[in-house]
Parts: C-alpha cells; sequence; structure tokens
C-alpha cells in the first residue's frame, strides 16, 4: 500500500498516552491539521475515469481491480496512529496512506518498469509481477494513458506523493513542529511533576 510515512519516536506517543493523554490528543489534533490539506488534494487528482477499457474490461471478481474513482478518493487518508516498529527498526507517528488495489495501481504504475512488468501473456507464469495481457504491449500503453509520476522526498506517484512534494514541506514542517512541542510540554512537565498514569 503506498504510504507517507512520517517517522518517529513510537515511545514518546506510549508516553503520552500513559502520562499526558490531553497532550497526545492536543498533539492527534495539530497532525490532523497538517496532513488534512494533503489528503484533499490528493483526493483531487483522482480522474472520474482515466481510460475506458480500464473500467468496462474489469469486474469485481477480476484479478486486475476495476477502477472506480469514489472508492480509490475514500481509500485516500490518514491515520495518526503509531505503527509497530518495521524490520528496519522504524515507526512512524503518522501517515497519509493510499489503500485500495485500483488507487495503488493509479499511483505507482511505471514507478519500477517504466515500460510495463514483464510480458508473459495468458498462458505465462501466474503472479502479479507479470503481465498476462493478449498484447504485448499494452502495459506500456496503460501506463502512457495515466499522468506523469511526480517525485517527493517519500516517494514517487500521482495521487498522494505528488500532493506531498506539492506541499513543499509545509505539511512535514507542521507535523514535526506539532511532535517538538508535544515533546517539549512533556519533558518540561517530566522536571516539575510527578507523572502518574491516567486512568
Amino acid at each position: 500500500m503506498p504510504a507517507v510515512e512520517l517517522r518517529g519516536n513510537s515511545d514518546l506517543r506510549k508516553a503520552l498516552r500513559a502520562f499526558a493523554p490531553d497532550l497526545d490528543k492536543e498533539l492527534k489534533t495539530e497532525l490532523r491539521k497538517a496532513l488534512s490539506p494533503v489528503v484533499r488534494k490528493a483526493r483531487g487528482y483522482v480522474e472520474a475515469n482515466p481510460m475506458s477499457n480500464w473500467n468496462s474490461s474489469s469486474s469485481d471478481t477480476a484479478t486486475f481491480p476495476k477502477y472506480n474513482s469514489a472508492a480509490i478518493s475514500r481509500g485516500i487518508g490518514f491515520s495518526t496512529g503509531v505503527t509497530r516498529i518495521n524490520k528496519n527498526g522504524f515507526s512512524s507517528m503518522a501517515k497519509i496512506y493510499n489503500r485500495t488495489a485500483a488507487g495503488a495501481i493509479y499511483e505507482q504504475a511505471g514507478v519500477k518498469n517504466p515500460q510495463g512488468q514483464p510480458w508473459v501473456g495468458p498462458a505465462g507464469p501466474k503472479g502479479s509481477k507479470y503481465s498476462h495481457s493478449n498484447w504485448k504491449g499494452a502495459g506500456q500503453q496503460f501506463i502512457e494513458n495515466l499522468p506523469e509520476i511526480q517525485s517527493s522526498l517519500k516517494g514517487r506517484g500521482r495521487l498522494i506523493y505528488r500532493a506531498w512534494a506539492e506541499s513543499r514541506g509545509v505539511a512535514e514542517g507542521a507535523a514535526m513542529r506539532a511532535i517538538d512541542k508535544a515533546t517539549t510540554t512533556f519533558m518540561a512537565r517530566n522536571r516539575t511533576t510527578t507523572f502518574r498514569k491516567a486512568a
């Protein structure tokens, strides 16, 4: 699932929830203010119907997901929850996501393979890493019919990554300031108050 993640210290959020829930609530509010404009902009980039044959040739039971602009827009959102530490030792304090299968294809088709996935035809090896289209050039034509891929410091794509790039650091700056403010306030309290775990 394509996602813009704001990495941070998950221990801070755990401490805020346990000992300063008011600060945790305030932080979530500030993160929502920072990320909401990016989500709205990304949803605005979802086309009604980028190509007629994507919609008409797909079905709800097909392996290639049907294009539905409303569903893709609804699938773009954000979370202020802390993620688990991944295999690289990182966790995120918040993230913007693009969670539908069709939305992920629209977002990143051509990022890894500008000419499309390796073509094996309908009778070729199974798997999502290959193109099983009848025509060898279908993958490249599909990508060429989509908007140009945009680059950001968080990744490359056409929806959330484009919106993130066009925010020019404003959203990330606001989010980082909110995290820094919560951290500073929490540490200041720690120096002057004996913390008790919130009920």
